[in-house]
């Protein structure tokens, strides 16, 4: 079951990081296409274009938790615990937690925004009606989800610890 949810999660993370990527740089060059060429600015492309932008960029640092992108530290793991195979594994037990831990403590401050913005819809300044308190939302999920991608390594990271123990007492 955990293992369908994380298919799923990685297949949609994959398919709005991608999505969003292409929406900015489409927008972005109608944009300038409409101000260069024809001569004709149309104001809340820039604001929809830096909306989809900062919101894909979210969604990203959740996929580099996934892919253990922004968490690790190379000259330790390969120079020095490449020698000592247990300590290297329970390095990667530990950096996860830590990563936990830190993202964790980002969550408290991340929460309070998000009811804020539930409790006090902000609105755009060119689009009266547009509602931009969902970038407090999709800051929210990216927490939530880098909180679900490590505690997923950590449990993988921990199982091989232990194989590595059970494997060097036989």
């Amino acid at each position: 079951m955990i293992w369908a949810l994380r298919n799923f999660v990685r297949i949609a993370e994959n398919i709005i990081c991608s999505l969003g990527l292409m929406a900015t740089t489409i927008t972005i060059f109608a944009q300038v296409i409409n101000r260069y060429w024809l001569h004709f600015e149309i104001m809340w492309m820039n604001d929809l274009a830096l909306y989809i932008f900062v919101s894909t960029v979210f969604i990203t640092l959740a996929l580099a938790t996934r892919e253990r992108g922004h968490i690790a530290v190379e000259i330790l793991q390969e120079r020095v615990l490449i020698h000592f195979p247990s300590f290297r594994k329970a390095y990667f037990v530990i950096r996860g937690l830590v990563s936990l831990g830190v993202v964790f403590i980002f969550a408290f401050p991340v929460y309070k925004f998000l009811l804020r913005a539930i409790k006090y819809p902000e609105y755009g300044t060119l689009i009266r009606w547009f509602n931009t308190s969902w970038i407090v939302y999709c800051l929210f999920a990216m927490v939530c989800l880098m909180m679900f991608h490590l505690v997923i390594q950590i449990g993988e990271d921990f199982y091989d610890f232990k194989d590595s123990l059970r494997t060097k007492e036989e």
